[in-house]
């Protein structure tokens, strides 16, 4: 069994014992690839082909309540300041926004997405709690912020059983 089954297998055990359920999926570019729901938010867990990392991400859309109460202005402020937070987490973050007219899938609107990476001579349990912890504050704080911008109180999401993007409403 090479490392990348053993880091595969022990991903798979380490969610099952969180009580978490994996969804495999099918992807031509990744060695594996999983869907999995860590306490509220959806996140993939990709091991891309012929690399030594693994890429966890979440993808969240800004809810249609949220677009409502965001101007131009405000969607900039709130922007900026998640861009400052996630560099100061050490998170990567990026911004998703459909664009009609270009090819491809879109997204279903606009939203944000924070991801993380571990090498695999970093790999243990202990670096994956980490890791699913940090994305999952990070992605709690960026909310708390858009909250903060759109003068929401910030009810908490429903639990949700799709396994698409979140929703934060």
């Amino acid at each position: 069994m090479d490392q990348t089954d053993l880091i595969k297998d022990a991903i798979r055990d380490w969610f099952s014992r969180e009580g978490t359920k994996v969804e495999t999926i099918s992807n031509p570019r990744a060695e594996f690839l999983f869907k999995v729901k860590f306490h509220r938010f959806f996140f993939t867990v990709i091991r891309p082909n012929d690399q030594r990392y693994l890429q966890f991400e979440s993808q969240v859309m800004i809810s249609p309540q949220h677009q409502k109460l965001l101007s131009v202005e405000k969607m900039r402020s709130f922007q900026m300041q998640a861009m400052k937070f996630s560099f100061q987490e050490g998170l990567t973050m990026g911004f998703v926004q459909p664009r009609p007219g270009q090819p491809g899938p879109q997204p279903p609107g606009p939203g944000f997405v924070m991801s993380d990476r571990i090498y695999d001579d970093a790999f243990t349990e202990d670096r994956l709690w980490r890791t699913m912890r940090k994305l999952h504050g990070g992605i709690d704080m960026v909310i708390t912020l858009l909250n903060e911008t759109t003068g929401q109180l910030g009810p908490k999401p429903e639990e949700s059983t799709d396994p698409g993007p979140s929703y934060y409403t």
